[in-house]
């Protein structure tokens, strides 16, 4: 019999999109799996004792938040990254750009028919990790301030609702980017690092040429704005997927950053507290990650 390790997030998700832990591990038996359910929240709910190259298949079913952190354990331990993906999260970006999709059977069933895709990874401050966004700025800090509660109760509303506080609170950073072949500086509200198709709950912010896999990340930088109405193009242009350069909005590929702010900024990795820094340096680490899609 194979094995396989089901890592879980109870709270993850509304429970209408939760994955039902009896349903799953009867699945699994199906398929002739002996299954073991490893509960997490945080990076310090995995134990050591855990033997990850003993398993066939590793499951990860939770948010992006637990994903970033089951991904993050492995490449730290030099575990085989490879994994399956269950999204049950509250706005789900990254299973989105995945083409994750389907109910509960499909999703399940996806986990052990589905083939292995070689996607980027992105390397920030170089002890940690991240899968599609590396981000600071308006907007930013409401996917990790708003209680989980919330979040389960109204979904990609609860981001909308959160983001609104924060417009008044409206805050610029003096930052010099330094990328593969620029440097770029200025006053930024607004800034991300992603590879992703869904940021936030908002699809399709970035061309639709944006690859997971091309050891590239798109780099938008967004100015500061002189007038509230500005800012309403600004966020037209930006949310409508059209992050086109100009004045306003910084739009380039790039496969490494640096950012060097004046202050210590908060940032946001994959939706989850990636903690306060003046100089950030971000790498892309090409098809670093196998995941079953």
């Amino acid at each position: 019999m194979k094995k396989l390790l089901l890592i879980y997030n109870p709270v993850s998700g509304m429970t209408k999109t939760r994955l039902s832990l009896q349903k799953a591990v009867e699945f699994y038996d199906s398929q002739d799996y002996l299954v073991t359910v490893c509960f997490v929240n945080r990076l310090e709910d995995y134990k050591d004792s855990i033997d990850f190259k003993s398993y066939d298949l590793i499951v990860c079913s939770g948010g992006d938040g637990t994903l970033n952190i089951t991904v993050s354990f492995l490449i730290k331990k030099n575990l085989p990254a490879q994994i399956a993906y269950i999204p049950s999260g509250s706005t789900n970006d990254f299973a989105y750009s995945l083409g994750l999709s389907g109910d509960e059977d499909a999703r399940l069933q996806n986990t052990v028919e589905g083939m292995p895709k070689k996607i980027d990874v992105g390397r920030f401050n170089a002890s940690r990790y991240f899968l599609y966004v590396a981000a600071f700025g308006i907007f930013t800090k409401v996917s990790y301030t708003t209680p989980q509660k919330i979040k389960n109760m109204l979904g990609h509303a609860a981001y909308i609702l959160e983001g609104i506080k924060s417009i008044a609170e409206l805050k610029s950073y003096h930052i010099t980017a330094e990328l593969d072949e620029e440097t770029v500086e200025g006053d930024f509200i607004l800034g991300m690092v992603t590879n992703s198709l869904s940021i936030g709950g908002f699809k399709n912010i970035l061309p639709s040429d944006t690859s997971l896999d091309d050891g590239l990340f798109e780099v938008v930088l967004v100015r500061t704005p002189k007038t509230l109405a500005v800012l309403n193009e600004m966020a037209v242009s930006l949310w409508g997927g059209t992050p086109e350069d100009d004045q306003y909005i910084f739009y380039r590929k790039t496969s490494k950053i640096i950012l060097r702010a004046e202050e210590k900024i908060s940032w946001t990795l994959d939706g989850e507290f990636g903690g306060e820094e003046d100089v950030v340096r971000i790498e892309n680490r090409k098809k670093l990650l196998s995941i079953i899609c």
